[in-house]
């Protein structure tokens, strides 16, 4: 009978599988949740505890400046950090209980943005995840960090 650690293991390699296989197409096209599918990412590169998303600012994203919003900077960096976490294979969903943004350059709307996140720690209950937003020059346009705790509710990707 296989132990919790390889069914963790297990089900992280079917959803690295998963996400490799959608690599350069758009999230909106998947099943991923509604928000993620309208803030329609596209995977760059994927590998346990690791994510890069490539995004395009759009005028809906943007403040009356039009420039990419601070909430929409949250919000890429936390859904990267949700979709990275859906990577380390946890039969339980895991949920923010803090999140930390710093803003530190800008985008405008029709520009791209990379956002790389990535699990710096995984303890027994809870996991520390980063997350960084690039314009397409690589200059820094914001950075995060976020706690997340394990729970018991389990996604209909893990079921």
């Amino acid at each position: 009978m296989p132990n919790e650690q390889d069914e963790v293991k297990k089900r992280s390699e079917q959803m690295v599988e998963f996400f490799i296989a959608m690599k350069g197409k758009e999230l909106k096209d998947f099943p991923v949740p509604p928000f993620t599918k309208w803030l329609n990412g596209t995977i760059i590169d994927v590998k346990r505890g690791e994510m890069e998303l490539e995004f395009v600012v759009r005028p809906e994203m943007a403040n009356p400046t039009g420039i990419l919003h601070g909430g929409m900077q949250c919000a890429l960096m936390d859904d990267t950090i949700g979709i990275v976490c859906a990577t380390l294979g946890y039969e339980g969903f895991l949920i923010g209980i803090d999140f930390h943004a710093d803003y530190l350059g800008r985008v405008k709307v029709g520009e791209n943005v990379r956002v790389k996140g990535r699990i710096a720690r995984e303890g027994r209950k809870i996991v520390h995840a980063t997350a960084e937003i690039h314009d397409m020059d690589g200059n820094i346009i914001a950075t995060s960090e976020c706690n997340l705790t394990k729970t018991s509710f389990r996604p209909d990707y893990a079921k």
